[in-house]
């Protein structure tokens, strides 16, 4: 799959059909489940698949969805994760959005659903065991068709000139020099990924010693490390789609007017 046309399409399915999976689609869920853990195995975070969509549904309206409606879907996987530190807020984005990623390429919709607010009661009486750490979930299955004027297909974005920059963080990249570095493309697709509430909480820095670091924007909230760890997923399969392997490195620094730097990569 070419990763950056892959996420300029990427979108949240908000109603699903009732369709029962097949049982080689069950397995390939819980393949791909087993898949995104072992990579995972190095943080605290785990999954569990529910196959009671109806009652979980059920339980969580007026409780979690958008705009208080929850999204009502066949299957759920919920993220358990212990720590809220920085670090494991950032990992939560990045597998739980590898995790998506790997759905959608099995042709299922999904829909990312925030239960931080729910009482703990509820999420160990819905998940079980461990319920109680259990803040993202997504819901998924076969999606009904959406109007292509639907609000993710319209919401918008920051241009690249706003999310990346050269040297200085008041100054932005020219098209010149993401070509040179051959970053183009990428930085263009990448202001597709998803964030809580489209807040697009991230900036780049290249800078001439071969280094690029990322930047979270404080003022969006806790919720920001979360929408740091999928950018850094995306950033890092694009790359990959393309034979470059390139990892981040978490790092800590001084704010710069009011932007934290979370992570650094080199070009």
């Amino acid at each position: 799959m070419v990763m950056t046309n892959f996420l300029q399409k990427r979108r949240t399915v908000r109603e699903f059909a009732p369709t029962k999976l097949s049982d080689l689609e069950m397995k390939a869920v819980r393949d791909e489940i087993s898949e995104v853990e072992s990579k995972a195995k190095d943080s605290d975070v785990s999954f569990a698949f529910y196959e009671n969509g109806d009652t979980i549904a059920e339980r969580l309206k007026g409780k979690a969805g958008y705009g208080g409606v929850m999204i009502a879907a066949p299957y759920y996987i919920a993220l358990r994760v212990k720590s809220h530190d920085k670090a494991e807020l950032i990992r939560t984005g990045y597998y739980l959005e590898m995790l998506n990623t790997a759905l959608i390429e099995l042709n299922f919709g999904t829909c990312w659903i925030t239960v931080t607010q729910v009482d703990a009661d509820t999420k160990r009486s819905l998940f079980g065991e461990g319920g109680e750490f259990v803040d993202y979930i997504i819901g998924f299955g076969k999606s009904k068709v959406q109007d292509v004027f639907d609000e993710d297909r319209v919401s918008p974005r920051h241009s690249v000139d706003e999310l990346v920059f050269k040297d200085h963080l008041d100054s932005p990249a020219s098209l010149a020099d993401l070509e040179n570095y051959g970053l183009f493309d990428l930085f263009s697709s990448i202001r597709f990924a998803p964030s809580h509430v489209n807040a697009q909480p991230w900036r780049f820095l290249l800078k001439d010693d071969g280094t690029v670091t990322l930047y979270m924007d404080k003022s969006k909230g806790e919720k920001s490390y979360v929408d740091i760890g999928v950018v850094m997923y995306y950033y890092e399969a694009m790359l990959a789609n393309t034979g470059t392997q390139k990892r981040w490195e978490l790092i800590e620094g001084a704010d710069v007017d009011g932007l934290e730097p979370v992570a650094k990569t080199s070009l």
